[in-house]
């Protein structure tokens, strides 16, 4: 006879029977494609590990609570710095002050060189006692195997609409009328190419204008919830975690509309096939470039402009 209690698929559901059986692991690497709902979850697990109520005010309680610390990447670098590891490392080593637990975040892991990643590693072998260390990202991949290989992985799917901006959406139907007209053509065939590259411009700039707008918009709001004391270097860290946000749900919809152009594309036009693969690689190249501290402007110029080439060469 077969047992009637589902099995967990939830990450939520994962945790809950993790704790419930005593399995849950000491680093946890927590990631998705929204960096946001990744922030959001493990929140939502450290107040559990802690026992604190899920409220508006969770941020603002973990931000200062004696058993919690953060690192985040800092500075124009956007890396974490050896040092600042070293500092979390013997924060945690303290014996907990308001409970029987330490939780601590580590923002943007990816951003760790390997200087920091190893002086990290014995901390996440060896973790001090009652201590939970939460690794966030959205590229997990980017890890060095030896930190992911010793961490229990969380995967948060991305929810349906969580990046439901209308100035967005309306950038995105322009993307695909673009598009559209490239792979059609155009009215004069390759003599439509300075429209299609002035157009290629105008996308650009409207795309960096609605991600400062956003970022500005959603930064006035979260900042009320920071403490008073935050470190200017946080606050620019914070802000830039917001900003990283917006730009990868931004990606994440432009990625959704060239697959639905392809699928609507495809057998429609001649050489369909061949230009939709060189497009889609292009897609790839070009948000490799963010790895490399590439604005996202140069990336999306970098993208657009080889659809151009892709579409427009026999």
């Amino acid at each position: 006879m077969s047992d009637s209690t589902s099995l967990p698929t939830k990450p939520e559901e994962l945790v809950e029977r993790a704790i419930q059986d005593n399995r849950l692991a000491h680093g946890l690497l927590i990631y998705g494609q929204n960096l946001e709902q990744v922030e959001a979850f493990a929140r939502a697990l450290a107040a559990k590990l802690l026992g604190l109520e899920l409220d508006d005010e969770l941020e603002k309680k973990l931000s200062n609570h004696p058993d919690v610390f953060a690192l985040r990447p800092a500075k124009k670098s956007r890396v974490i710095a050896v040092d600042d590891m070293r500092e979390l490392i013997r924060n945690v080593q303290h014996t907990p002050q308001a409970g029987d637990r330490k939780v601590a975040f580590i923002h943007e892991v990816d951003r760790m060189n390997n200087a920091t990643a190893n002086a990290f590693l014995k901390t996440l072998e060896e973790p001090p006692l009652n201590t939970t260390l939460l690794l966030l990202t959205t590229k997990q991949h980017s890890l060095l195997a030896t930190i992911r290989s010793r961490c229990q992985l969380f995967r948060i799917p991305t929810s349906l609409n969580s990046f439901n901006d209308e100035r967005a959406r309306d950038w995105v139907e322009k993307y695909k009328t673009w598009l559209k007209d490239l792979a059609q053509g155009g009215p004069g065939g390759k003599s439509s190419i300075p429209h299609f590259i002035v157009g290629l411009y105008g996308l650009i700039e409207q795309f960096s204008g609605i991600i400062e707008t956003i970022t500005k918009e959603r930064w006035k709001e979260q900042s009320k919830s920071l403490p008073e004391d935050m470190a200017d270097d946080e606050r620019i860290a914070a802000e830039s975690r917001i900003s990283i946000s917006i730009r990868q749900d931004f990606l994440n919809m432009i990625e959704v509309a060239t697959e639905s152009f392809a699928r609507d594309a495809l057998g429609n036009v001649d050489n369909t096939p061949a230009k939709l693969i060189n497009s889609i690689h292009a897609l790839e190249d070009a948000q490799g470039l963010l790895r490399l501290n590439m604005k996202v402007e140069t990336m999306l110029e970098s993208y657009l402009l080889n659809t151009l080439r892709a579409w427009t060469t026999k």
